[in-house]
């Protein structure tokens, strides 16, 4: 039933699709175990739980056998030339992890209402961003694209402006044999001379303690680094990428529904009321930086 849950992916607006064994990815582990010894990961303490369950799909599900890896264009142009209190492209509309939550949903009830095998909900996993699986490093073998210096997933159709998801389960299913990616960096390192604040001191490395993403959204207290004009996430590293133009407009209508972006009203905000903020942005990634945080975001902007 390849083509038919390939079919409705596309239906529900997932724009690559491909199926995979769940198979361990050992040498992924390795990095990873390398890149949290080293301090990169930062106060992330989520990757630094259980992170072993990130490469192996049978730690978090026993008996799985397939893995679909999806991927969502959310690519907008910048009409707004204005370069006051910039949120990152992902973050303009409504809250991707929602919105494509229940996208995979719908998915896997398509799955067990038509498959052969019994199946319940017991025999899923399902991730969009959130929880123990190295999407990229998954996405990559599974054919949807390459991972570039920035540690960015890139797509041959979309640059790298998607969005991941998958769904392990324990139905067996034919896997594709996806070709090699025909695509590099090669000796380009435009988005390791455009970093502003050297997270990316290297190649296929991200320093988060560095990196104004980080700084914006998940570090917990001020931000410790100069973020220019960002003050919701950081679009640097793909901005400068040779590979984005093949960026092509999203048609999910839940990313053009804006809630933050392409800009902040920085004295909107600065007079804001925390109620008036969760009514504002609900329904938006903006809320997971929290207002305090913005204000203080704000508040480095006009003093740098």
């Amino acid at each position: 039933m390849n083509e038919e849950i390939k079919k409705f992916a596309k239906e529900l607006g997932f724009h690559l699709v491909s199926i995979i064994p769940a198979e361990w990815l050992k040498e992924d582990e390795k990095y990873l175990t390398e890149w949290i010894k080293s301090g990169y990961s930062a106060d992330l303490e989520y990757m630094k739980k259980e992170f072993s369950k990130r490469a192996d799909p049978k730690k978090s599900l026993p008996k799985a056998k397939s893995i679909i890896c999806l991927a969502m264009n959310y690519y907008q142009e910048r009409k707004n030339n204005s370069k006051d209190a910039m949120v990152a492209r992902y973050a303009w509309g409504k809250d991707y992890h929602g919105v494509i939550e229940k996208k995979l949903k719908k998915l896997r009830r398509f799955i067990i209402e038509n498959s052969l095998k019994s199946l319940t909900k017991k025999d899923f996993k399902l991730y969009s961003d959130a929880g123990s699986l190295l999407e990229r490093a998954f996405a990559a073998k599974a054919g949807l694209g390459f991972i570039g210096k920035n540690t960015m997933l890139i797509t041959k159709e979309y640059g790298s402006w998607v969005f991941l998801a998958e769904i392990i389960t324990t139905l067996e299913l034919d896997y594709d044999n996806p070709k090699p990616i025909n695509m590099s960096c090669g000796s380009c390192t435009r988005c390791l001379d455009a970093c502003p604040t050297k997270a990316l001191g290297k190649p296929y490395v991200l320093d988060a303690n560095k990196c104004i993403s980080y700084q914006t959204i998940e570090k917990k207290g001020d931000v410790s680094v100069n973020v220019n004009d960002n003050v919701f996430g950081c679009d640097i590293c793909q901005n400068v990428c040779p590979h984005n133009c093949r960026a092509k407009q999203t048609d999910i209508k839940e990313f053009l529904d804006y809630r933050a972006g392409p800009n902040l009203c920085a004295n909107e905000i600065e007079n804001m009321t925390e109620d008036e903020f969760a009514e504002k942005y609900k329904g938006s990634p903006i809320k997971r930086a929290g207002l305090k945080k913005l204000k203080s975001t704000l508040k480095n902007m006009l003093l740098s």
